[in-house]
């Protein structure tokens, strides 16, 4: 669905009144959708697994401890949006494991807790081996272009919505997602009471859900949102992420 279509399905909804907010808030999102039986290539988009890095590239470690290797975006892949991404170029994505031999482990909302690795050219590449030899299932996915409101009442500004609205509220926003991981749009959540978005200058990057199938267990079974500063996405910096679970 595109933003005219949209807007014209809440022309005819019971929040019809409130059309133009609406348009104010619309976002570009990503659905990101696992594509199980397709086989893995180098430099495609997938979760889990390993990274394809360029060749003698060394496994990023917080402290003394490797991160985990959490999946890698083509860029090259996604269909173009009004969003400031990169057209080509791969980003890995790390997290700080906490697996119980480790002497220092990061909470989810600590710095340094996502780690991201961004290779603009696709030369070079060769898959780096985990140390951890346990690294779980591989799965690619592949992208469809989405647009997205805010998740709840912590991220609608001067919400002209009333509460006998919520439900239908909640029930659009709900259908312009095939998918619970996506990428940009607004992070959505299953028990947080505040916006986890670190501030004006972020916006979300991704957001993924829990699944056994990766062996992904964020906050007993929440979803995890990681941020980048606007400014950083333009000139293509993903040194320095944030995030948040629940």
């Amino acid at each position: 669905m595109n933003g005219k279509n949209f807007l014209d399905m809440i022309a005819q909804s019971d929040i019809g009144i409130h059309k133009e907010y609406l348009r104010q808030v619309l976002r570009p999102a990503i659905d990101v959708l696992k594509h199980k039986d397709a086989e893995l290539q180098l430099g495609c988009s997938r979760f889990g697994g390993e990274p394809d890095l360029q060749v003698g590239s060394e496994w990023p470690t917080y402290g003394t401890n490797p991160y985990r290797f959490l999946g890698q975006i083509n860029f090259a892949e996604i269909p173009s949006t009004e969003a400031n991404f990169p057209t080509k170029g791969i980003l890995s994505l790390f997290v700080a494991d906490d697996h119980p031999d480790y002497d220092c482990n990061l909470e989810v909302f600590e710095e340094g807790y996502i780690h991201g690795i961004y290779i603009p050219e696709l030369t070079n590449l060769e898959t780096i081996i985990s140390p951890n030899p346990d690294i779980g299932r591989a799965i690619a996915i592949k992208f469809s272009s989405r647009i997205d409101i805010p998740f709840d009442e912590y991220q609608l500004k001067d919400s002209p919505f009333m509460e006998n609205q919520s439900d239908q509220y909640t029930e659009i926003r709900d259908s312009l997602h095939k998918s619970t991981d996506y990428l940009l749009g607004y992070p959505s959540h299953y028990t947080l009471a505040y916006d986890p978005t670190p501030g004006e200058e972020w916006v979300s990057l991704l957001t993924i859900d829990s699944d056994d199938d990766l062996e992904w267990c964020w906050h007993d079974g929440d979803k995890l949102m990681i941020f980048i500063e606007l400014e950083r996405l333009k000139n293509l910096d993903f040194s320095r992420l944030r995030s948040d679970a629940g």
